[in-house]
């Protein structure tokens, strides 16, 4: 009887370790998936992220610029800015500096509006990726769990199929 019952135990512990590995194939690959995914788009984020402050920054030497010919103080050579302040008499350079401290506040302000914008906006975008990697990464540690368990049961059906079988052959001794 222990060699039916080790046989068909390891038929079906066999089938269990196959089906679940299929199983981990499957999450596996999906768990890939996600994960590429995420960083595609946190790549998609930081050049985003850069390019607005990229432009932040030429908008804010624009506005100094324009700033500085509103306040009277003509054609700026901006290739020379340094050429340009060391001539700067002590009330234009303080005015300049005004001028400059104001913009530059203005900037910050600006830029952490954007920072906040884009960390929610990421937040707000990554956060289902993620539930979802988390997820698969559960399920992927369960199956391992319950693979090792059936590959257990396998290998313990296995040896019983086998244990079956010496009781099964005749003893041609003739002893008892």
């Amino acid at each position: 009887m222990g060699f039916l019952s080790g046989a068909y135990g390891k038929l079906m512990a066999g089938k269990l370790v196959r089906d679940l590995q299929y199983q981990m194939t499957s999450v596996q690959s999906r768990l890939r998936r996600v994960t590429r995914e995420i960083g595609d788009m946190e790549n998609m984020f930081s050049a985003k992220e850069r390019s607005m402050k990229s432009q932040m920054m030429s908008q804010m030497q624009y506005a100094t610029l324009g700033a500085m010919q509103n306040a009277g103080f003509g054609q700026f050579d901006q290739t020379n800015m340094l050429g340009a302040i060391s001539g700067m008499s002590n009330d234009d350079y303080s005015r300049y500096m005004g001028i400059q401290q104001a913009i530059q506040q203005q900037f910050s302000m600006a830029q952490s509006v954007w920072q906040n914008m884009f960390e929610m906006e990421k937040e707000s975008q990554l956060q289902s990726l993620k539930d979802l990697e988390d997820s698969l990464q559960t399920e992927k540690d369960n199956l391992e769990s319950r693979l090792k368990i059936a590959q257990a049961e396998y290998d313990a059906k296995k040896e019983e199929e086998k244990a079956g079988v010496k009781g099964l052959t005749p003893d041609y001794t003739g002893q008892s």
